[in-house]
């Protein structure tokens, strides 16, 4: 059974009866173990019980292959639906996986497994087989854009008894990232900060997670923006240590480029620099404010919109063509640093 993004949720709040076993996948690491958890609470209160909850990796289902299988038709001891958890699953584990959920039907056993995997591409074996039985749940994690932010900090918020001005919303929900297990970390923090029964101001967000705008993510979008291909190799690298995600980091340059447009199209038009950077959301971060002003005059409108092109490009390709992600990036960004180094000279 495929779900869409959109019906993701829904699912996890009421799963199909039918379904033995769910596939959690995509780009969005945090996502996929939020998603899991919520999942397997609802299967199991208490994930520390070892006689209803086993955990397995990819790897060790690959090294036993009979192991799953044993584990679904297991009997809980007191009674109650089993758990199974594959963590770090890939391609190798279809053929095992569906051996298992043939053997757990013919026994009836009362067992469920959840499956968490990395990104997998529409020729994945493990998302077809998933996405084609009726017995078996894709459910795609995706980076959540501006609206789904938007939408996790004012429920979070809401449930701590706090308030947010809508442009505050706004401004925090361009700060935040790509990863929804780091967005949650910056929205307690600020929870922490406001305290209960807050109002929370723009001028609060800037205060308590303004400084997440200083990551690798940043430096490495400023140094490709700057020409600076040393600095480049340099935060590419960092961030890829971070455990940033290819497809994450082409939609934040993207943005980057976006309102580096938009600030050049309003000098062009004669609007001065201050006007045209006060109207932007979020804020341009203090720490690099004067990159980006410097930035915006020296790009020209072709070049920010041939660099918007290329981007997007890749991201498309990141999604569609199995390119290996790090190496597409790298290559990207390094085309865009050149470009700014050409129009320099």
């Amino acid at each position: 059974m495929k779900v869409s993004a959109g019906r993701v949720d829904g699912f996890i709040a009421q799963p199909d009866p039918a379904v033995r076993a769910v596939l959690i996948y995509g780009p969005d690491s945090g996502l996929i173990r939020e998603r899991s958890l919520t999942l397997s609470r609802s299967i199991v209160e208490d994930l520390n019980d070892p006689f209803r909850v086993a955990e397995l990796s990819g790897s060790q289902v690959s090294d036993a292959p009979a192991q799953l299988a044993d584990e679904l038709l297991a009997m809980s001891f007191g009674g109650g639906q089993r758990l199974v958890v594959v963590r770090d699953a890939g391609d190798a584990l279809s053929s095992h996986l569906k051996s298992a959920l043939e053997a757990a039907n013919a026994a009836d056993a009362n067992a469920m497994v959840v499956v968490e995997a990395g990104n997998l591409t529409g020729r994945s074996s493990l998302r077809k087989l998933a996405e084609s039985r009726d017995d078996c749940a894709a459910l795609p994690c995706y980076p959540d854009d501006e609206e789904g932010r938007a939408r996790l900090a004012r429920t979070m918020l809401r449930e701590a008894g706090i308030g947010i001005e809508p442009a505050a919303l706004q401004t925090l929900a361009g700060i935040l990232g790509e990863d929804r297990q780091s967005n949650r970390s910056e929205i307690e923090k600020l929870i922490l900060y406001a305290g209960p029964g807050a109002e929370v101001s723009e001028e609060d967000v800037l205060a308590s997670i303004g400084d997440s705008g200083a990551t690798s993510l940043d430096e490495t979008i400023f140094a490709a923006a700057d020409g600076n291909i040393a600095d480049l190799d340099r935060s590419i690298e960092r961030f890829w240590s971070d455990g940033g995600e290819p497809v994450g980091l082409m939609r934040a340059a993207q943005r980057h480029f976006q309102r580096l447009h938009r600030v050049s199209g309003a000098l062009a038009a004669g609007e001065s620099y201050d006007s045209a950077a006060r109207r932007l959301r979020p804020p341009i971060f203090w720490k690099v404010a004067g990159r980006f002003q410097n930035q915006s005059r020296s790009w020209s409108m072709k070049g920010l919109e041939q660099a918007i092109v290329r981007l997007t490009e890749a991201e498309l390709a990141l999604k569609t063509t199995g390119t290996p992600g790090r190496a597409a990036c790298g290559r990207t960004l390094l085309a865009i640093a050149s470009m700014r180094r050409s129009q320099r000279q």
